[in-house]
């Protein structure tokens, strides 16, 4: 809907045309921002931001992967996985799924503290552990012999870093625990709990964030991410405003993410 008004306000003023898949992505995160920044920025002649804005550091997602190429294959027993209460961003991405897993979760990758979190989202004091099993293994386009993908279901992996103060808030800490409910060469699905106790009312409620990747074949996969607000000890009256806050926050945070990703497979495709 947002693209659809923005089209309507903004459409004589934009350059249409047959695009690649990777530059309809990139234009469709572009002018999310663009419209979650209230207009503030405004976008270059061809739909896009000013990448110098935003230099690339490196191939952080890694090289592409063969079997990517391929036509994806859906399991006979396979269904779209549920999704939390808030749906915050659902697009299509155009990297293959077996690289993307690999830069959002193998240990060797660098892609979601330097890319996203410090350069993009100016997270500062960022650790992140490692995964409760198979550290190695988790992420690899290809398990190593002996190794069952399904001894990575419930892995978890425990993170923190320091979120830059906001209008309304001073900096403070995020502590957050990523789950694998679901793993295999067609779909991976993530979890996300994070506390915030610093922020006003933060020792009231969690967050729960998950991430939902559907390998669509021939180097595009599927995204959808969504967020839901826990309140462990019964809601407190601001817990309308908590949620705004969350769905708001998480929302900017998903087209952050989604833009990144494009960026970077564009930039080593």
């Amino acid at each position: 809907d947002d693209i659809f008004r923005y089209v309507e306000k903004k459409g004589m003023e934009m350059q249409l045309g047959i695009k690649r898949n990777n530059d309809q992505a990139s234009f469709m995160f572009a002018a999310l921002r663009e419209i979650r920044n209230g207009d503030k920025k405004r976008m270059s002649e061809d739909g896009e931001e000013d990448e110098d804005a935003r230099p690339i550091i490196g191939p952080l997602m890694g090289p592409a992967v063969k079997e990517d190429n391929s036509e994806a294959t859906v399991p006979p027993d396979f269904s779209p996985p549920d999704v939390l209460e808030f749906v915050g961003l659902e697009t299509d991405l155009p990297v293959g799924f077996l690289r993307l897993r690999w830069a959002m979760l193998n240990t060797s990758s660098s892609f979601l503290k330097d890319a996203f979190y410090a350069d993009i989202m100016k997270y500062e004091k960022i650790e992140i552990q490692q995964w409760s099993t198979n550290d190695n293994d988790i992420g690899l386009p290809k398990p190593p012999d002996g190794v069952d993908e399904s001894s990575f279901l419930h892995a978890t992996l425990e993170y923190s870093y320091l979120m830059p103060k906001s209008a309304f808030v001073k900096a403070n800490m995020c502590y957050g625990t990523l789950e694998i409910l679901h793993y295999d060469n067609h779909c991976l699905v993530l979890k996300e709990k994070t506390l915030t106790p610093e922020v006003p009312y933060g020792n009231t409620f969690i967050a729960w964030t998950q991430y939902s990747i559907v390998n669509t074949g021939k180097n595009t996969c599927r995204m959808v991410c969504s967020v839901e607000a826990e309140f462990p000890d019964g809601q407190p009256m601001v817990a309308r405003q908590i949620k705004s806050g969350m769905r708001s926050g998480c929302a900017e945070k998903f087209v952050s993410l989604g833009e990144t990703i494009c960026r970077y497979a564009d930039s080593f495709p």
